[in-house]
């Protein structure tokens, strides 16, 4: 799906498939921020979910003109309207400017008649974009930092009240997440590249995976960011919860003794369309998941050290974290008044 920021990228031909301990860029310690990750499989939880349940929202499709797409009008253009002028914003009615697209409402309450930000979008739609190509990296951040946020209206310096919708400001908070932000990783996986059915590409090792999930969603409660797509396509999903089950005791190559693990990985899905209100903890919210088979190789303390894939299990590709703050200064400082989480 939509990525602006490629992380870890790797020619396939540098990688072997293969079981067993985990290599460098498998490292669960690349995604542990405060280094306290737990390796032992006898203390990490089977089941969890972090308190806060990341949102759904739309990827802003390039091929749909990504944040300039009036996804609340009729006619959902994102390429070829001209945006209205000072004069006839005056004139316009609530339920009329609602219609207008997530970036023209920004630069309206901001009071630039001259639209900057819509201005600055264009420069990354394109109607002829692979479907998959947007802003699921911003989305991903922003959804896994900030509290989904509620509709609101705003005085802008000429008194014109901007109504914004919750998707309106999601699109404002990814956009700025995906363009705007210097953002920081850590990563565990790679994407491969030139993957065929000759040879598959391993993506994650799933010791390490597994160690990441128990970690970060088990024990901090945090959530981080999946890769969900081992083929070429980038999807960036927010994963939020996991369900482990102990099959038993399998042979390993690498390790004193491995487990076989049946696992759900579940993900906030993206909407098909964006909407006026919240929809987390209600029916238009949209999650999905993987289910995983493999092997874990632990050592004699039952300290995970590895693992391998089950032949013909789905998998995410990689898993990554924002290590820094999503924060909103100069041409976005804006959204630090239009944002209002639900949950205050």
């Amino acid at each position: 799906m939509k990525i602006l920021i490629l992380l870890l990228l790797i020619n396939f031909n540098s990688v072997l498939v293969r079981a067993g301990t985990w290599d460098g860029y498998n490292n669960p310690a690349n995604m542990d921020v405060e280094r306290n990750y737990n390796y032992n499989v006898n203390q990490l939880p089977l089941h969890a979910a972090t308190a806060l349940t990341p949102w759904s929202e739309t990827f802003w499709p390039m091929n749909k003109g990504s944040i300039n797409y009036r996804w609340n009008s009729p006619d959902h253009d994102g390429f070829y309207y001209i945006p209205f002028s000072k004069s006839q914003i005056l004139k316009m009615s609530l339920e009329e400017l609602k219609m207008l697209s997530p970036a023209e409402k920004y630069d309206l309450y901001m009071g630039n008649y001259d639209y900057p930000l819509y201005n600055e979008v264009r420069s990354y739609g394109n109607p002829r974009a692979a479907y998959w190509y947007g802003i699921c990296d911003g989305w991903s951040i922003a959804a896994i930092q900030y509290s989904e946020p509620a509709p609101v209206i705003l005085a802008n310096p000429d008194g014109v009240l901007v109504p914004f919708g919750s998707s309106d400001v999601k699109g404002l908070l990814s956009f700025a997440a995906a363009v705007h932000f210097k953002v920081r990783t850590g990563q565990v996986g790679m994407k491969c590249r030139g993957v065929d059915l000759v040879s598959p590409c391993s993506d994650i090792n799933p010791g390490a995976m597994h160690v990441v999930l128990a970690n970060q969603l088990g024990l901090l409660k945090k959530a981080f960011v999946v890769e969900r797509d081992p083929g070429k396509e980038i999807w960036n999903q927010p994963a939020y919860a996991y369900d482990f089950q102990i099959l038993g005791s399998e042979e390993s190559e690498d390790g004193d003794h491995g487990l076989r693990v049946h696992g759900t990985f579940r993900y906030t899905d993206e909407l098909e369309n964006s909407s006026w209100d919240p929809v987390v903890g209600t029916p238009n919210f949209k999650s999905d998941k993987i289910e995983m088979d493999y092997i874990l190789d632990l050592d004699a303390r039952n300290n995970i050290i590895g693992g391998e894939w089950i032949n013909g299990s789905d998998h995410p590709d990689f898993l990554w974290i924002p290590t820094n703050h999503l924060e909103f200064t100069d041409s976005m400082i804006g959204i630090n008044k239009i944002y209002k989480p639900t949950n205050k």
